[in-house]
């Protein structure tokens, strides 16, 4: 039964019940009774405590109840629309095994897990020794600090459902899934293990915020600016540390048909040859030398058509010795940036600027922006608008130009390129922060007048947006 056909059920229940000599006094006294019914409703819900629930005594005197004279079909409506609209309470959540202490701060003891059940059905497991704690709680989810150790969360999905772990300067962002996510303060480190569903992680490696897949493992070295994104299978099955640095020891790719020298074996391999023999080819390899060309030029590798990796044992097919290593995108997106970057500058900075694909100049740019090389991302982005105007690339990159330049401490040439990608992209994905961000620049180049008009744009165009709170500040007399 719809929701139509469900209000004329109501609504005929309540004309049967309505004599036909009902007079002015009695509807106005049935009224009055209806909203003491109303209000008794509410304040038996909000003593019942959290979570979604309807009012059902006063529902069912609405329509059980023959001597109400007021409403008739109206009041059948209005049940109906309360009932829908009920608004959401906040949830709320119990901790086992551990006592919560003031703030919301839970530790668990060091032999034992501890685990909170929120109300939505939603649990976060602490493991043994770890501290966590539960900063914000809304109807929509909550906001939670891991302090240091490990979080099992299994987030319940739900409409308009916000939940963010924050460790350290990190934070994960989710709707509903279950991940892990753990925090060593002594070096800085994040792991975010994905389970199921999707989390963006964002952070000053990230700040875009980086999307995770189910299967996924992130690894976050703050103190080395490095992040790695690998399978979840892959890094457990490799040796210890191996999926996660991808540094000396090299590790797993995460990505099937990569090795690395020292690390895990392409798919695909034959069985039983030596890992010396197994190794991958860098993107674009056979564009420098040609058709057919010869060898990279580095040790140890080897291109398809060319020569062999040095050292591979002789008599095994090319086929044993070779895998495709992932474009740069994949790579981008896997978090190796370093290898985009190391396999640029191999092949030429200048011809890769001049030449290279759209794709390729923007996994440039984005791997520079990762990596923190201004300069090459500059250039990168500046060849991005120059070679491919009125793309949706060549647009962004006029806003990532500006933030470029204003996280480098030059806000009064940032505002320019702001209002490039402005104009050029009003409805684009960078234009709230596009626009939050030319309005704090303006502040600190201008003073507060000069940002109040901006600010009372950015408030009427994204009135919850990220900046909504500096601009409410500017905005006041």
């Amino acid at each position: 039964m719809n929701d139509a056909e469900k209000l004329s059920r109501l609504a005929a229940l309540a004309r049967r019940g309505i004599p036909a000599d009902v007079d002015a006094a009695h509807d106005a006294a049935e009224r009055d009774r209806f909203v003491e019914a109303v209000s008794r409703g509410a304040a038996a819900r909000r003593a019942a405590g959290p979570g979604r629930a309807s009012p059902p005594r006063w529902l069912r005197a609405l329509v059980e109840r023959p001597r109400w004279g007021f409403a008739l079909a109206g009041a059948a409506a209005l049940a109906v629309a309360l009932v829908a609209l009920w608004p959401a309470e906040r949830l709320d959540y119990a901790v086992e095994g551990a006592s919560g202490a003031a703030g919301g701060y839970v530790s668990a003891p060091a032999e034992a897990e501890a685990r909170l059940r929120f109300t939505d059905g939603s649990t976060v497991a602490l493991a043994p020794g770890s501290a966590l704690r539960v900063a914000e709680v809304d109807a929509a989810g909550a906001r939670m600090l891991l302090e240091d150790g490990r979080a099992s969360l299994r987030v319940t999905p739900r409409p308009k459902a916000r939940w963010a772990v924050e460790a350290g300067p990190f934070a994960v962002l989710v709707t509903g899934t279950a991940f892990d996510v753990a925090w060593t303060r002594g070096d800085s480190t994040l792991r975010v293990d994905l389970r199921e569903g999707s989390v963006t992680v964002r952070g000053p490696l990230s700040p875009d915020g980086l999307p995770l897949r189910a299967g996924q493992r992130l690894v976050a070295r703050l103190r080395e600016g490095d992040m790695q994104i690998s399978s979840i299978e892959a890094a457990s099955a490799a040796p210890s540390g191996a999926g996660e640095t991808n540094g000396p020891g090299g590790g797993a790719d995460g990505a099937a048909g990569v090795a690395r020298p020292g690390g895990s074996r392409a798919e695909g391999a034959p069985a039983g040859l030596p890992d010396a023999a197994v190794v991958a080819a860098p993107s674009g390899a056979g564009e420098t030398n040609g058709p057919g060309g010869g060898a990279d030029g580095a040790a140890g590798v080897a291109r398809p058509g060319g020569s062999r990796a040095e050292g591979a044992p002789a008599g095994l097919p090319d086929a044993a010795v070779v895998a495709a290593a992932p474009s740069w995108a994949k790579r981008v997106a896997a978090g190796d940036f370093r290898s985009v970057l190391a396999e640029a500058e191999q092949r030429g900075l200048d011809g890769v600027l001049k030449q290279g694909s759209l794709d390729d100049l923007v996994a440039l740019g984005d791997a520079a922006r990762y990596a923190r090389r201004g300069d090459v991302a500059q250039r990168a982005l500046s060849a991005t608008r120059k070679r491919f105007p009125g793309t949706s690339q060549g647009k962004a990159a006029a806003f990532l130009l500006g933030r470029l330049l204003d996280d480098g401490g030059s806000p009064g040439s940032a505002i320019a390129w702001y209002d490039t990608y402005l104009a050029e992209a009003p409805g684009g994905p960078f234009a709230a922060e596009a626009l939050g961000r030319k309005m704090v620049a303006v502040e600190r180049t201008s003073g507060r007048a000069a940002a109040r008009p901006i600010a009372e744009l950015y408030l009427k165009r994204h009135p919850r947006g990220a900046h909504a709170p500096v601009a409410r500040d500017l905005v006041k007399p």
